[in-house]
């Protein structure tokens, strides 16, 4: 079983993505330490910048992946329409020999993302660009032992994409995932009365116990307190010191803020890190101290999260994914504990498209298709 894996991971490794046939001028770039300039680039220029796909965060990502499994490549792309860059696509392929899969890691979400574009797209650039990528993921499981994929789409709008539809032709199961928003345009005073009414007190009576600490720039001290908390409350060391440094990083750059709460004595109580672009911030990861798991600290620390947010002009704040009892897999009763504390807090809920499809069946159906059909 050793030798195996260890020939899947030289041959991963090694992988090249061929041509797409059918995709003409449009090419997909790997991103190394040479574009990384243009991807931030790109997302800079981008009218709506969603939050999750800055490279410290996705360095974050790709750190954790690597680290959790035995099998792992980066394959983040820079798509360009001749010698324009034109969209952003993250993935990562992971696992083992029995169970190799593909996702974007997009805020930590299992599943394969499209490529973001920079720019509108004619339908004739749309189609080749679709095949492009799409053709990457079929090579990949012609190539590798990937049994299934999961591609996760943005929230869904008033008019599908056409790699939707395509991949619903190719024989792809729907569903859905949920998730938990709340928007930040809304005056203060008006997302108040959006409240869950019972936190109102709870939040109130929070603040009086514990001080809130905001770090924009990062503070050593404070983060290396965070993580040891984090470490006690688990009960052991749950990730490597490079996640930790990659998050600090992103701190240190400004694409993610920490909260720190202390007591009246000083002792840190509760700690938590949520990413941010332009325009979204996410709730990524937080830790208390677990003698007060019963005490508001949580409410306290989101409810000052979304203000801070807010502060700094962000248009929407993701609280996360927002599991029900029919979800397969159901949701454990912890996951249902948190979707409905989170709730309290959100102004609304979307849905996000999710299609499933055998591996061997896209890149039979990708093998196949034409550029003059209905791609």
């Amino acid at each position: 079983m050793h030798a195996v894996q260890h020939g899947l991971a030289e041959r991963l490794a090694a992988w090249r993505a061929p041509d797409a046939p059918g995709s003409g001028p449009c090419r997909l770039v790997p991103l190394d330490e040479s574009n990384r300039t243009q991807w931030s680039a790109l997302l800079d220029r981008l009218p709506y910048q969603p939050v999750g796909y800055d490279l410290p965060n996705g360095d974050y990502q790709h750190t954790y992946f690597a680290s959790a499994f035995p099998l792992y490549r980066r394959l983040d792309c820079l798509v360009f329409w001749q010698q324009q860059a034109i969209a952003l696509w993250p993935l990562g392929a992971f696992g083992d020999v029995q169970n190799l899969r593909l996702s974007s890691h997009l805020n930590g979400a299992l599943g394969i993302t499209p490529p973001l574009l920079g720019e509108q797209l004619s339908g004739k650039q749309e189609k080749a660009l679709n095949r492009a990528w799409l053709g990457t993921v079929a090579a990949l499981c012609q190539d590798f032992p990937i049994a299934g994929l999961d591609f996760l789409a943005p929230p869904a709008d008033d008019t599908l994409p056409h790699w939707h539809s395509l991949l619903m032709t190719f024989g792809a199961t729907y569903g859905g995932q949920h998730r938990l928003i709340v928007d930040l345009t809304l005056p203060e005073v008006e997302y108040h009365r959006q409240i869950r009414k019972s936190y109102k007190a709870l939040i109130n009576g929070a603040a009086k116990l514990w001080r809130v600490e905001l770090d924009t720039t990062g503070d050593a001290e404070n983060f290396a307190a965070f993580q040891h908390l984090h470490e006690a409350v688990a009960g052991r060391k749950t990730r490597p010191e490079a996640t930790w440094q990659r998050q600090f990083d992103a701190i240190k750059g400004q694409t993610a803020f920490a909260l720190y709460l202390r007591d009246a004595a000083g002792a840190l109580v509760g700690a938590s890190l949520f990413n941010c672009s332009r325009d979204e911030a996410y709730y990524a990861v937080g830790a208390y101290r677990r003698e007060l798991f019963d005490q508001p600290l949580a409410h306290l620390n989101v409810f000052e999260a979304i203000r801070h947010a807010r502060s700094r002009g962000l248009r929407r704040f993701i609280l996360g994914q927002r599991t029900y009892p029919g979800d397969v897999p159901a949701p454990s009763g912890k996951e249902e504990q948190i979707a409905f504390f989170k709730e309290g807090f959100a102004t609304g809920l979307q849905v996000q498209p999710l299609l499933r499809i055998a591996g061997n069946r896209l890149a039979e159906a990708m093998s196949i298709h034409q550029p003059s059909g209905s791609g």
